[in-house]
């Protein structure tokens, strides 16, 4: 018989990869772009500068806290030299000449580095419907007194000062009544002695400065606390039997 079976064809091998292949170069070019592109972005991000910014609004005449602070990271071209970096020297008791809004990062000349006013946080009892309405750490309000005579009838209000900035607000239900309300006040040292005694003289209410109105300091109004020995309304209390 003929054999009529078709020849077996030739066994394919596996060729070695090689250094030619497209899938290859294409798999090292990739390996080689995302290393790059790694080494640009861990080399930009030393490009930010730790920047002072103030954590609430601070009003001019506030001496800064270190609660006032925090640290943003922010990248400048031209204009670093203008703000305090987190870096450089302490802020702490400085004060401010011009307001600085939550978030803002703080400008050198809002910020001068002579030295402060010598300033006493001054807490003073206030009832919630004789202050303005929000928060107001870091506003300035202007402080007034309203004297009682003998007689329990009220008197002309009479302004205690001017322009003084709140540190703080003090709110405590569990204190209850006016007690569980009030305020801490930033108070130069030569004004103290007027602002504790408008606190024991009478009713005392706070007026919001608005933005456009405020001070780099406070400033006095025309009361006087009352002496010792004298009367609300200013006469001498009589000290012997008269004539």
């Amino acid at each position: 018989m003929t054999d009529t079976a078709l020849p077996a064809p030739p066994a394919s091998r596996l060729k070695p990869p090689s250094w030619l292949d497209g899938r290859l170069i294409v798999g090292v070019v990739l390996v080689l772009l995302s290393v790059v592109v790694g080494a640009k972005l861990v080399a930009s991000s030393s490009d930010y500068d730790q920047i002072w910014a103030a954590s609430h609004d601070l009003a001019p005449g506030s001496v800064i806290a270190k609660g006032d602070l925090v640290a943003v990271k922010v990248r400048f071209h031209d204009h670093g030299g203008g703000y305090f970096s987190a870096s450089g020297s302490s802020l702490v008791g400085r004060t401010t000449t011009a307001p600085i809004s939550a978030g803002q990062l703080i400008p050198v000349a809002a910020l001068p580095a002579k030295r402060a006013v010598p300033m006493r946080l001054v807490t003073v009892p206030v009832t919630k419907l004789h202050m303005p309405h929000g928060d107001l750490q870091g506003t300035q309000v202007d402080l007034y007194v309203t004297v009682k005579n003998s007689t329990d009838a009220a008197r002309t209000p009479q302004l205690v000062l001017a322009n003084v900035t709140v540190a703080d607000v003090v709110n405590d239900s569990s204190l209850g009544g006016s007690n569980g309300s009030g305020v801490v006040l930033q108070v130069p040292v030569a004004y103290v002695n007027s602002v504790v005694g408008a606190v024991e003289s009478g009713t005392i209410d706070l007026v919001r400065v608005p933005s456009g109105e405020v001070s780099t300091a406070p400033s006095p109004g025309d009361f006087a606390p009352v002496p010792a020995g004298a009367s609300p309304s200013g006469a001498a209390s009589p000290t012997g039997s008269g004539a």
